[in-house]
């Protein structure tokens, strides 16, 4: 591990272990304990991951694209509308999502799926690369403005 690795994993198991901390209601000498573990495995993970993301066998963009923070606006009336729908009526059904191909195709899938996860009433239960799809589990029967905006 490089030393530039070393201290973007440092940062994260900083960062992660002040979140642990900061959602746990008390501190004690046990929580800590596992907090830092945590906090460094995670670290180590997410460095990782960067590395094999971005290695230079991998083909694939994985770098979202600007217009992508438009999906962001949509998050907070999914989350709403999506417990709505939950409480009215809480059986679903499987939809398959076809996603535009392009040189990011596999950003889009990525951020598509952590997009559509948010809200309660829809999560993605598997991504398929070879056809560019994401298969969710939805409440309701048509598409949500989220779905209509990552499949743009």
């Amino acid at each position: 591990m490089r030393r530039r690795e070393f201290i973007e994993a440092a940062v994260w198991a900083v960062v992660l272990f002040a979140v642990y901390l900061a959602i746990i209601s008390t501190i004690s000498l046990t929580e800590i304990v596992v907090g830092a573990i945590s906090g460094v495995v995670w670290g180590a993970a997410a460095v990782l991951t960067r590395r094999t993301l971005l290695a230079s066998d991998n083909d694939e963009i994985y770098w979202p694209r600007a217009g992508w923070l438009r999906w962001l606006l949509r998050l907070p009336d999914q989350a709403v509308s999506g417990f709505v729908r939950l409480l009215v009526h809480p059986h679903g059904a499987f939809a398959e999502i076809r996603l535009p191909r392009d040189d990011r195709s596999a950003a889009r899938r990525g951020f598509g799926a952590l997009a559509l996860s948010v809200a309660p009433n829809t999560y993605v239960a598997d991504v398929d690369p070879d056809r560019n799809t994401l298969i969710v589990h939805r409440i309701g029967d048509r598409p949500s403005a989220l779905e209509r905006e990552v499949t743009r």
